[in-house]
């Protein structure tokens, strides 16, 4: 018989043991829905003070906003308040994996991947040149309402993935179920596809250097973590591969 601690087969990464498994699936299901709680207080903090200081006279003396800026702030801070809402209700009712984590690697990039974004935070520390929107002045309003349309479908995409994943939406590299229905019969990835369109809404929003970096970043872990999974899957359920020649990665495959 199997010791507690035996380590799980890895097809790559780093091998860890049952116990830490059992650890990190305690941790995701109980513990990660109230980091998701703070985050909603905090983006909703957020966008409050930068409704606050646009409607102050003296600060819009001091220090001029454009609407377009305005505007893409509130719709990035109110999207990730209520994609975080839904994010952390799910990971209270997921159910448990058929084929849990099985090297480091299934743990470390979802994890950098869903927190990625407190990054967006640090374009404030960048050198001017970073963080300057390069967009022309008369440009900045149409980029801010492409930005917020671009940002609404973005939004609707991911939650009417989360809501076709139900119980088997999580946050760690793992086989909860085989989940066809709704958007995962044209691509495989709709939340990412859905965090993709969003981050084109912040990326014309911001039109800066300092973005686009986090941007490239974001969509490496992005791909990297869809990677993962699909070969979890596939592991687990022979009919995935089926189910990926039939789909799209990201995008419909008309005509499949």
């Amino acid at each position: 018989m199997a010791s507690d601690t035996a380590p799980l087969s890895a097809s790559q990464g780093t091998e860890i043991s049952a116990r830490f498994v059992r650890g990190i699936l305690f941790f995701e299901r109980y513990v990660l829905p109230w980091i998701y709680v703070w985050f909603v207080y905090i983006q909703v903090s957020h966008a409050y003070a930068e409704y606050r200081n646009y409607h102050n006279p003296l600060h819009a003396r001091l220090h001029p906003e454009t609407f377009s800026i305005f505007c893409a702030s509130i719709t990035k801070y109110v999207l990730l308040a209520v994609l975080s809402a839904f994010t952390g209700i799910a990971l209270f009712f997921s159910r448990q994996p058929t084929h849990p984590p099985k090297s480091l690697i299934h743990i470390t990039v979802p994890l950098a991947m869903s927190y990625y974004v407190f990054l967006y935070g640090a374009i404030g520390l960048m050198p001017l040149e970073l963080r300057e929107n390069l967009l022309p002045l008369h440009w900045r309003v149409p980029a801010a309402v492409a930005a917020l349309v671009l940002s609404i479908i973005g939004y609707a995409i991911a939650l009417w993935g989360l809501a076709n994943l139900g119980r088997s939406f999580a946050i760690m590299v793992a086989a909860r179920g085989m989940v066809t229905a709704g958007p995962y019969q044209y691509v495989r990835h709709p939340m990412y596809l859905g965090y993709l369109f969003e981050l084109t809404g912040l990326l014309l929003a911001s039109a800066c250097l300092g973005m686009l970096l986090l941007g490239a970043g974001f969509v490496f872990l992005m791909v990297t973590r869809a990677q993962l999974e699909e070969e979890r899957l596939a592991e687990a359920y022979p009919a995935y591969r089926d189910y990926m020649r039939r789909t799209g990665f990201l995008f419909p495959r008309f005509g499949a």
